[in-house]
């Protein structure tokens, strides 16, 4: 995945450096003299340029400012040359899926312990334990990264802790770190994205944080967020798909913005749209497809 000099730059942060593995970063490092570097060893240097160990984050930024660079494919992240996390691929409908779970009932933590220590944790509230082992395999099959669940006042938490992929959630796909439900909103490529990744962003928010119920006879189906902001750009994600709301409105009782309509067309057309969607998780021929809840009609 591409990354741009810009972006990197917001990565770096008072903990243990982010690493990088980067071909052509390795490739550079030819036109660079071990002594470049006085701070690290010249062992180091040459399983940099071999491509044997990850590149601390400001070496890489080092060498893009001197040779000019101004984005680079990125293979692998890492912790001190710990375990390989793989970069997010827009391109696939199951990030866009994930990206809509930790908006619906996820977040960052942030807990920082000593001066060289800090600890980031993305978090994701399930009902169902199967859920749970579905998206802990989804983790794993994006990123290749293992998360672990537990089971506390009647939800799952999946907790995946990574400090490379929270920085690039939060910098690059704009996910607050912290309990700022109030000021999340849907990230600006999203809208950028296809109309299958769309409808996968949807129905992760759906699956994490939505549902169909009976009113007055009738099927309806409803978002309930706190943020309004949010609930607005996913009025608009739905429109370009077909599936028309009304504007959000304020429950008062609840504290909280919801997107409701219990009109037969919009609701069987958003079972059709998001429901009966079925995201295929990478490299595997099992489909995660949500079985309702007992709430669902």
């Amino acid at each position: 995945m591409q990354f741009t000099k810009d972006l990197l730059s917001e990565l770096k942060d008072s903990g243990k450096s982010i690493c990088i593995h980067s071909k052509k970063i390795s490739k550079t490092l030819y036109k660079h003299p071990p002594n470049s570097f006085p701070k690290y060893s010249t062992r180091s240097y040459y399983f940099w340029r071999t491509n044997k160990r990850p590149i601390p984050l400001e070496i890489i930024l080092k060498i893009m400012k001197k040779d000019k660079f101004d984005s680079i494919n990125i293979e692998h992240f890492s912790i001190s040359g710990g375990n390989k996390i793989i970069p997010p691929n827009e391109k696939k409908v199951e990030f866009s899926y994930l990206l809509g779970l930790i908006l619906g009932d996820g977040c960052i933590s942030h807990s920082k312990k000593e001066l060289n220590r800090n600890s980031y944790c993305i978090r994701i509230a399930f009902k169902s334990k199967k859920d749970t082992i579905d998206t802990k395999k989804l983790v794993k099959t994006l990123f290749n990264s293992e998360s672990s669940y537990y089971y506390s006042q009647g939800c799952y938490s999946l907790s995946l802790y990574s400090k490379p992929l929270a920085l690039i959630l939060n910098k690059k796909y704009e996910i607050p770190i912290g309990l700022k439900y109030d000021s999340i909103k849907v990230p600006n490529f999203i809208n950028k994205q296809s109309t299958q990744n769309i409808r996968a962003f949807l129905k992760g928010v759906f699956d994490s944080d939505g549902n169909i119920y009976k009113h007055r006879n009738k099927k309806a189906v409803q978002l309930r967020q706190k943020s309004k902001t949010f609930l607005i750009g996913l009025r608009e994600l739905f429109q370009k798909i077909g599936v028309q709301f009304n504007e959000p409105y304020y429950d008062k009782a609840n504290n909280s913005w919801v997107l409701w309509s219990s009109k037969k067309e919009l609701v069987d057309n958003f079972i059709k749209q998001i429901i009966k969607f079925k995201v295929r998780r990478a490299r595997s021929s099992v489909w995660i497809e949500r079985q309702p809840s007992k709430d669902l009609v």
